[in-house]
């Protein structure tokens, strides 16, 4: 049944479309509670509402970009049911932080290079510019109850070659940057920096979490260093900004 929509009343009909979606999501219409978080497809809500594709588009990318929706490709467009905590203190273990969400994880290794550090990487790593460095590229994955993976974060690390001699061979083995690092007798480490921001996602960076160039990303840049106080890491990680809440803790030292 077509809904009932005002024309040429000065509010634009994408956005009360967007508004009468989110109040049926605000009444569990959809998303937590019901069979599936899933909005109806395009051409459904444009059947329902009388318009045309590119109107109930802007009014999804509207929902989106107030983070009530997450639009994901290939699968449809799903409520946001909240945002998950993830702790930035002294001791930030990304495993950890899932695990007590009771979510379990999955880690993906995109890419691996080894380079010449520039000048923020060598800094980050008190090393010399031009020493060599591992680039590894990776994303990490939420898993449900049923099996399926939702992207949580993307991130471009950096490790010194010479202490970590062959590290993405010995990452790749591992389930964790942790696990990883205890192979190599580093096995507590903790956060000597952490800068947070946001910003909009390169197309890369948007396939990879699965959302569009229009939805926001939070993103922390850190340096973690070892019981000696020396760096092992050096990374920027980037996670979706209506999926993930960052919570900076003020650990003890």
């Amino acid at each position: 049944m077509t809904a009932q929509l005002e024309r040429g009343g000065g509010v634009a009909v994408w956005r009360q479309i967007a508004q009468i979606l989110a109040t049926e999501s605000g009444q569990r219409r959809y998303g937590e509670g019901s069979p599936d978080d899933r909005l109806p497809g395009e051409a459904a809500l444009a059947q329902r509402f009388g318009v045309n594709r590119h109107t109930v588009r802007r009014a999804i990318l509207g929902l989106a970009e107030q983070g009530l929706v997450s639009v994901e490709h290939g699968r449809g467009t799903f409520v946001q049911a909240g945002a998950i905590g993830y702790v930035i203190g002294r001791r930030t273990r990304f495993t950890e932080n899932l695990s007590q969400n009771h979510l379990k994880t999955a880690q993906q290794m995109l890419s691996a290079q080894k380079m010449a550090a520039d000048g923020s990487v060598a800094q980050a790593l008190d090393l010399p510019v031009g020493a060599p460095v591992y680039r590894v590229e990776l994303t990490r994955r939420s898993l449900d109850a049923q099996g399926i993976e939702l992207p949580l974060a993307y991130s471009e690390n950096w490790f010194p070659a010479s202490r970590f001699p062959d590290f993405p061979e010995v990452l790749a083995q591992q389930t964790s940057i942790s696990a990883a690092l205890a192979g190599f007798g580093v096995t507590d480490y903790t956060r000597r920096e952490s800068r947070i921001g946001a910003r909009l996602p390169d197309a890369d960076m948007a396939r990879h979490l699965g959302i569009n160039r229009q939805q926001p990303v939070l993103s922390v840049e850190s340096t973690d260093v070892d019981e000696a106080g020396k760096p092992n890491k050096y990374g920027s990680a980037y996670f979706p900004a209506d999926r993930m809440q960052l919570v900076v803790q003020g650990d003890a030292q």
